[in-house]
């Protein structure tokens, strides 16, 4: 569970620009531009803010939508009693050995999933499966909006909603939209461009660490 209150954040990028009484640069304005940057890395990142849950229920046939509020799908584990859901599965293996499997949908386990990145909010179970069937099922999430009135709360501060260990990278974010409000200042661009560049490589090295640490978990 994240740590780092929206306030704090607001509070270290208003020091950055020297702003006392958020003056040029608004409280609403910080707060929009974190809003934001929390968006911009889970699309980045998918991982980077994941809803996992037990009791998914599925349309009846192969094709199903994951909720709403999703981006993207992530795993499907389990049936409902437990048994595994392999996959992502090769679709092409189905069409040239099952090619009515589209048609199936009374199963109430499903064996296979398969999703293609090209169509994120999609994917599709064989057997297919019959109506209200259970699926436990991960997926991204947009984040929600933090309001001023979530970011003052003295009582229940609001905190981000991806992991702290993007909070550099919110950081970066947050000042890369700030300078580039003053694109009339050549200093300003330049600092917006730094800040972006500084935004890209703080994920691109939780990238790498991650992709280190999975190797490593491998061997």
């Amino acid at each position: 569970m994240p740590s780092t209150t929206s306030n704090s954040l607001l509070v270290a990028v208003n020091n950055s620009l020297n702003d006392p009484g958020y003056i040029k640069w608004p409280k609403q304005e910080l707060l929009d531009h974190l809003n934001d940057a929390q968006k911009a890395i889970v699309i980045r990142r998918p991982d980077a803010f994941t809803v996992d849950i037990d009791d998914f229920k599925c349309v009846a046939g192969t094709k199903q939508i994951i909720p709403v509020d999703g981006l993207r799908l992530i795993d499907v584990p389990k049936n409902e009693m437990g048994k595994p859901i392999k996959g992502p599965f090769d679709r092409e293996i189905l069409d040239d050995n099952i090619p009515n499997w589209h048609s199936f949908n009374t199963s109430t386990v499903a064996e296979v999933y398969i999703y293609d990145e090209r169509n994120p909010k999609t994917f599709y179970l064989h057997p297919g499966v019959a109506e209200d069937t259970l699926i436990s099922l991960v997926y991204s999430k947009s984040p929600d909006i933090i309001t001023l009135a979530e970011n003052d709360s003295a009582e229940t501060p609001s905190t981000i909603v991806v992991d702290d260990a993007y909070k550099n990278a919110i950081y970066e974010f947050m000042l890369y939209r700030c300078y580039a409000k003053d694109a009339e200042y050549a200093a300003d661009p330049n600092k917006s461009s730094m800040h972006f560049t500084a935004f890209r490589s703080e994920l691109g090295e939780k990238s790498q660490a991650d992709g280190a640490m999975a190797g490593i978990t491998k061997d």
